[in-house]
């Protein structure tokens, strides 16, 4: 009786292993990578480890039912931990700031309605899929404009948009331009970071905010 038992719990774990399988996707747009499980019998349902790479580890964690569960790891542009999210209980486990973010002091532009009032945040709004995801989409999806180029057009132009109470951005418009069509560029490239946001909080509730995203256009010494 204990063999077969035995036997049958053997077969069981098997199976289980046998539900899932890897597979590898490029982002034609992004020109990133992932590389996730899924379930054998629907390939739609994500099941299992996630890793976004792109030339190394961006970003990893895991999938429960197609939905991120327990603790997800991303990674700034050096490869050091920036972010530790618990997906499970809703915590931000370890946070280190965005060379991207903008803000003097910890301030923000709250938006209640028409009114905007600038305050410094408990919790600033968090890009969760991290530094390493937005540098490699910068570094790979840029084009310096060639009237810059010609004109020698060097500086940063500085992108805000909107991040509302559930992490949903809007509202994306040119704070500060240097011209020469580094402005549109730089516009682009920030609408081509999607993903997922962290909502701004205050006095321990989330609340909108205008997100300052800087760009730097900088000729290399070959091209003047």
């Amino acid at each position: 009786m204990k063999l077969i038992l035995s036997l049958i719990t053997i077969t069981l774990t098997g199976s289980l292993f046998a539900q899932t399988k890897q597979i590898t996707k490029y982002d034609d747009v992004l020109s990133l990578k992932e590389r996730y499980d899924v379930l054998e019998s629907d390939t739609n349902i994500r099941q299992g480890e996630y890793a976004l790479i792109s030339s190394k580890l961006l970003r990893k964690g895991f999938y429960k039912n197609n939905q991120k569960d327990s603790v997800w790891t991303s990674y700034d542009y050096n490869r050091d931990i920036q972010i530790v999210y618990d997906y499970t209980h809703k915590k931000l486990i370890d946070y280190k700031k965005s060379r991207w973010d903008n803000s003097k002091n910890g301030e923000y532009d709250i938006i209640n309605g028409t009114d905007t009032t600038k305050r410094k945040l408990d919790q600033p709004p968090i890009y969760l899929d991290g530094d390493g995801k937005r540098l490699a989409i910068v570094i790979i999806k840029t084009r310096y404009p060639a009237e810059a180029r010609e004109k020698n057009i060097q500086g940063k132009v500085i992108i805000a948009f909107t991040i509302d109470e559930n992490g949903d951005v809007s509202k994306y418009k040119i704070n500060k331009r240097i011209g020469g069509g580094c402005d549109e560029e730089a516009l682009r490239i920030a609408k081509l970071i999607t993903g997922e946001w962290l909502p701004g909080m205050l006095n321990g509730k989330p609340v909108k905010v205008e997100y300052e995203m800087p760009f730097s256009f900088t000729l290399q010494t070959e091209d003047r």
